[in-house]
Parts: C-alpha cells; sequence; structure tokens
C-alpha cells in the first residue's frame, strides 16, 4: 500500500513496505482513522505511524512511536492504489 524510505539521525536508511496490516493497526490505535479519511486528507502524522507500524512489525525498529517520529525522516517512495478496481481515469 505505502513504501517508505526511512532516514534514522543515528543509522542507515532503510526501505520499508507498509501492508493493509499496518493500516489497520494504525486504524485500530488511531481515534477517527480511517483509510477513506487518509486518501481525503493526507497527513504527515498519519504516515509516520504508519510507517513505525511497519517498521515494528517488519523488525527494523525497536523503539516507541515518539522516539520514531522525533528521529527519523521520512520519504513517501510510492502510494499504491488500495482499490485495484478503481479507474485510473
Amino acid at each position: 500500500m505505502f513504501k517508505f524510505n526511512v532516514t534514522p539521525d543515528d543509522g542507515p536508511a532503510y526501505e520499508v513496505v507498509a501492508t493493509t496490516r499496518d493500516v489497520a493497526k494504525w486504524e485500530r490505535t488511531t481515534k477517527g482513522a480511517s483509510l477513506a479519511g487518509l486518501q481525503s486528507d493526507m497527513k504527515a502524522v498519519d504516515l509516520y505511524r504508519i510507517a513505525y507500524h511497519a517498521s515494528v512489525r517488519q523488525g527494523l525498529y525497536a523503539g516507541t512511536l515518539a522516539d520514531f517520529e522525533d528521529s527519523t525522516d521520512l520519504d513517501v517512495l510510492d502510494l499504491e492504489d488500495p482499490d485495484p478496481t478503481r479507474s485510473a481515469a
């Protein structure tokens, strides 16, 4: 769904792919969060949370969300359309 380049202050950069599992965890742990809402009003804080969940799940990060937000920079490399039936037009 989302591909990020994560650059920590104290280590090498890495690429992480957030899947529907990470988005679902973000929805469950963020009040009022929804994929539809993210698509219509994307906020950096939401991208950080999704990248955090993906990084933790894949064993690439072991700290807290607050530490992740304070010590990393994100580049969004790719946003996949989560609805493969939707037209590209």
